[in-house]
């Protein structure tokens, strides 16, 4: 399904704060998309020194339908 929402998070050396966004995030957009509102996630990453690129891959194989 086309998103009706779109997210864009730029990111920099945030591997300290990844979970927390995701935590937070992702139920707050899939109550959206349970009533109907299908959405995307766009991580920039703004090249990152620290673990924040795997943690994105991570993320993308976790949710790649959103991410």
């Amino acid at each position: 399904m086309k998103p009706e929402l779109s997210v864009v998070i730029p990111v920099y050396n945030e591997e300290s704060g990844l979970a927390q966004l995701y935590a937070r995030l992702y139920p707050a957009l899939d109550a959206l998309a349970a009533r109907g509102v299908p959405y995307e996630i766009v991580f920039v990453n703004d090249g990152s020194r620290d673990n924040t690129a795997a943690m994105l891959a991570d993320q993308f194989r976790l949710r790649p339908d959103v991410t």
